[in-house]
This record gives C-alpha cells, sequence and structure tokens, in this order.
C-alpha cells in the first residue's frame, strides 16, 4: 500500500466501541463520533482527533489515487 486518503469501516466490522483499533491502520486508534463529542464537551487538548474522510497517510507524497468513473477512487 502506497498511502492512505480517507478511512471507511466495512459494514458490520464494528461491535459499537467508542475506541477501537481497525485492521489495516495499525498504530491508529480510532474513536467514534460519540467519544469526539465527549473529548470537546470537556475540554481535552492532549489529542488531536482527524475525522476518517480525512486521515492522510501518504509517506512517498504521491497524492490521492485518480476518481474513477462513480465517483469512488
Amino acid at each position: 500500500m502506497d498511502s492512505i486518503h480517507g478511512v471507511v469501516l466495512e459494514q458490520g466490522s464494528w461491535n459499537g466501541d467508542d475506541i477501537f483499533t481497525a485492521r489495516g491502520l495499525p498504530g491508529s486508534i480510532v474513536v467514534s463520533e460519540r467519544f469526539a463529542d465527549f473529548v470537546a464537551r470537556h475540554g481535552f487538548t492532549n489529542m488531536k482527533l482527524t475525522p476518517t474522510e480525512e486521515y492522510t497517510w501518504d509517506p512517498l507524497r504521491r497524492g490521492p489515487p485518480p476518481s474513477t468513473p462513480g465517483g469512488q477512487a
């Protein structure tokens, strides 16, 4: 895998936990929107939360893959 530009969980693969690791994202901790709301509500500042659609890992700086017909990359 050369890069990651956004993350989508496979339907049915999430058991509802608020904090978890996702297969294929070693070293990354994924949190639910409910947990993100909790962080904001309590003013936590020792973490950076990135929405899954904005998550990027591109060590070779190749950019996102070209779009295909139908809008999916």
